[in-house]
């Protein structure tokens, strides 16, 4: 059944965006008595659409369930070339990442300003409502920052982690890292660099905020692959508790 996010107003009525209705109408070409998901401001409900033009719908009745990982998961992503970043955040979405913050580091070839952050941010936020919607989300990923590594420090995390392909431990570090920590209901951040890796003053600004250095094996992933394979291997550890 499609899901669909929606508000409430202040008289506690349920507000479908105008893009939405467009979309069960023109897209889905859904009808009088079809059946959708309402997520509005983290109450589920199954409601029944009573007509278009108005737009009507009954509800039919509330949801209890939980798709969200039992820890906060936050990924702090160097920005990459290109349309790599709306990939990653479809993505990180999909695994349940609870917060993508994005990181104008030294080697990232495009970055984000001022002058065009506002339209990135807008587009990102409908990739994640998207990518929400798909995958049942009980909630919207938060992306609201662009920052740089100096900004770190406001961003805590029980357990803090940085991919970085010259670091002496390996996957088997990693591993016990997993095993042998519970993250259940704690914060978990990972940094991601963009292409060409991370500088070591960049390193270093991390490990002096308790970062710890982790390996993604033995050959060098795209920043978009490492990023879909951490964020992977913690949804697994996560769930699987």
């Amino acid at each position: 059944m499609q899901r669909y996010f929606a508000t409430y107003d202040s008289n506690n009525n349920i507000v479908f965006l105008p893009d939405d209705i467009f979309h069960m109408s023109h897209v889905m070409r859904m009808k009088q008595g079809d059946k959708v998901e309402v997520n509005c401001d983290g109450d589920l409900f199954v409601v029944e659409i009573e007509s278009f033009t108005p737009f009507k719908f009954s509800i039919l009745n509330k949801i209890i369930e939980n798709h969200e990982l039992n820890g906060f998961v936050r990924l702090l992503y160097c920005l990459p070339k290109g349309e790599k970043t709306d990939l990653v955040i479809q993505k990180a979405t999909e695994l349940g990442v609870d917060e993508v913050v994005l990181i104008n580091s030294t080697r990232s070839v495009s970055k984000i300003n001022n002058d065009n952050i506002d339209k990135k941010i807008v587009r990102y936020n409908k990739i994640i409502k998207e990518a929400s919607e798909q995958s049942k989300r009980n909630k919207l990923m938060k992306l609201t920052d662009v920052i740089t590594f100096k900004d770190l420090k406001n961003y805590p995390g029980d357990y803090n982690f940085i991919a970085y392909e010259a670091t002496q431990n390996n996957l088997n570090d990693l591993k016990n890292i997993f095993l042998n920590n519970d993250f259940t209901n704690k914060t978990i951040n990972i940094i991601i660099g963009a292409e060409g890796g991370l500088t070591k003053e960049e390193v270093d600004i991390a490990m002096k905020l308790g970062y710890t250095e982790i390996s993604l094996g033995k050959r060098i992933l795209r920043s978009e692959t490492a990023s879909i394979y951490i964020l992977s291997l913690i949804s697994f550890f996560l769930e699987s508790k």
